[in-house]
């Protein structure tokens, strides 16, 4: 945990000065608090004198008005320099977070539930928020306050003043012994790691949300998000119980001032050892000493709360990058992909195993095989969503582990069978294929991709929101967007997964006409399961459980490949299925 609050304090230290302008304005805010108690005490002396002296009752009344009224002023001012400093901590840490999102190989991603990232980047974030806008400023305060309480009522009457600090020992003996128990115990992680599986339920079931209706199921049927909430109030309720005796028992000492002061005040107002204004001084200011005490319990059980926050915050900035060493660097001639003896494993099971295969600039190569063979991860390695753990893949002749991710990713499109849109207009959506792109550019490529029509007929056409917040589109409108986005990009190697998945017959053949002007010339790798899409291709190469089993033209695979000749032989059968109904039966003919 010291490494986590360097690192916060080092994240503070970038406004150093607004905050320690905030904490200097909180600790003398907090000192105006003390003067109308002084002023009283003042009054009372004054009160119970010979003569009353009016001028100085009114002089005192002054400056104890004066004193909350900058009280106030120097509150507002310490909050908002805290604020300010805060607020630009925070944009500095979301651009730095996002920033190494940006660097970091796809697969981390893979590897993530959704409820993680989610919470570092934005509650986790928000704790620190907290940190240093409330709980910087709020620990001076509460520090000095008793700290200077404690002089003050020592140069008054040092026999009362012990008196009040009697508690404070036995109160910070429990506080320390509870701060031991915390470190001991790993339950903050344990609520963070919680937190994060509720984040990650919460948006899985916000997903799931049609299965769940269309089921009429329940909350209590989705047991992943049951099971997460359950969890993390069980954890809840296992901390209250076991810090809540010591939790009381540290109230309850710093609570304890009037049980010393007013037997101790009394008898020695009894025998005239103090006054009266003395003695009420003391019932003011020494049972109110141990308040801001308390204040330093709660915020020290936050800051453990916070420092877990940035750990892992500091672990999703520690994450290794993509890095490549481009010495020399010329752009490639021809954009040749060549795998050579490649295995990958996702964690122990490894799902391609000693691949060689070659994919040839100027053609089109298909990955097929059945599901879970292992084309899907082939093609996601050739753009570097991960990195072999055996073997290399070269591009152009080079390890592309040799190119910066950016160049990588300038030289490869890539079109999913699940195309997220991001919540803007279509033509911010299109303009990711080429940021600089005219309008011109960018309606010739949706008309090539087919896509013109169904935009034209959105309530503001290329201006309509679309994703969160805006128009829903369809699996098929989605994809031929990313299509257009991928003519756009013209990157000399393209990559289809499973690019035809949402398309109609008749779309289909529209949207394959004009991806086979966008073909030519071009490294192409297709991932299809529908394979009428792809017997055309120049090179099939069959995956079957991480090995190739197979690989040639269509022709060719079906005389000398048998898994590939039984899988075309299930799709001509498949495409001759259809639904019958007969005597109130359904039926296959």
């Amino acid at each position: 945990m010291s490494n986590a609050l360097a690192f916060l304090l080092r994240l503070a230290g970038t406004e150093r000065i607004r905050l320690l302008l905030s904490c200097v304005c909180s600790a003398v805010s907090s000192l105006c608090a003390l003067i109308p108690f002084v002023v009283v005490y003042r009054i009372a002396e004054l009160v119970l004198a010979d003569s009353i002296d009016a001028a100085a009752i009114g002089r005192l009344i002054l400056i104890a008005l004066i004193a909350v009224l900058f009280r106030f002023a120097l509150m507002g001012i310490s909050s908002m320099l805290a604020h300010a400093a805060a607020f630009r901590v925070l944009y500095d840490l979301r651009v730095r977070l996002i920033d190494k999102l940006g660097k970091l190989p796809l697969g981390f991603f893979g590897e993530q539930h959704s409820g993680r990232l989610k919470k570092v980047i934005s509650d986790d974030v928000e704790r620190i928020e907290s940190f240093i806008a409330h709980h910087l400023p709020d620990l001076t305060a509460s520090v000095v306050t008793p700290i200077i309480t404690a002089i003050y009522l020592f140069t008054v009457d040092w026999r009362l003043a012990i008196a009040a600090l009697l508690p404070v020992p036995a109160a910070f003996a429990v506080q320390l012994l509870m701060a031991a128990r915390g470190k001991r115990s790993d339950d903050m992680k344990k609520m963070h790691d919680l937190s994060e599986t509720m984040n990650g339920a919460i948006v899985e079931f916000v997903h799931a949300m049609p299965v769940i209706k269309s089921f009429n199921q329940t909350v209590h049927s989705f047991a992943r998000y049951h099971d997460s909430v359950e969890n993390y109030a069980s954890l809840w309720t296992h901390i209250a119980r076991k810090n809540t005796p010591l939790y009381v028992l540290y109230l309850l000492l710093l609570e304890s001032g009037l049980l010393f002061i007013l037997p101790a005040g009394l008898w020695m107002y009894e025998r005239q050892a103090v006054t009266l204004p003395v003695l009420l001084l003391f019932l003011l200011l020494g049972v109110g000493l141990t308040t801001p005490l308390r204040q330093i319990s709660t915020l020290s059980h936050m800051m453990q709360n916070n420092l877990e926050s940035v750990r892992r915050i500091e672990a999703v900035l520690a994450e290794e990058e993509q890095k490549a060493d481009e010495a020399g660097f010329r752009r490639p001639e021809r954009y040749d992909i060549d795998f050579r003896q490649v295995r990958f494993s996702y964690g122990s099971r490894e799902v391609l195993k000693g691949v060689q295969v070659k994919a040839e600039h100027g053609k089109v190569t298909a990955f097929v095989g059945p599901s879970g063979a292992g084309k899907s991860t082939a093609a996601q390695l050739i753009a570097r969503f991960y990195d072999p753990s055996h073997g290399e893949i070269r591009l152009g002749g080079k390890d592309i582990r040799s190119y910066a991710p950016e160049r990588l990713m300038d030289m490869v499109s890539f079109v999913f069978q699940d195309v997220p849109v991001i919540s803007d207009t279509v033509f911010a959506n299109l303009r990711m294929g080429k940021p600089d792109a005219e309008l011109g550019e960018l309606i010739h490529a949706a008309k090539a991709a087919q896509a013109h029509e169904f935009i034209s007929t959105l309530p503001d056409g290329y201006d309509t929101l679309i994703g969160e917040g805006g128009i829903s589109l369809s699996g098929g409108e989605r994809q031929r967007l990313a299509i257009a986005r991928a003519i756009l990009k013209n990157a000399p190697v393209l990559i289809l997964d499973e690019a035809f998945a949402f398309a109609d017959a008749e779309n289909e053949s529209k949207i394959q006409e004009a991806l086979s002007r966008l073909l030519q010339g071009k490294t192409v790798v297709v991932i299809a399961h529908r394979l009428s899409t792809i017997a055309d291709a120049d090179h099939i190469v069959v995956f079957d459980n991480g090995h190739i089993v197979g690989a040639g033209t269509h022709a060719e695979l079906l005389e000398h490949c048998s898994l590939y000749s039984n899988m075309w032989q299930a799709h001509r059968e498949a495409g001759e299925w259809s639904l019958t109904g007969e005597g109130g039966k359904v039926c296959l003919t």
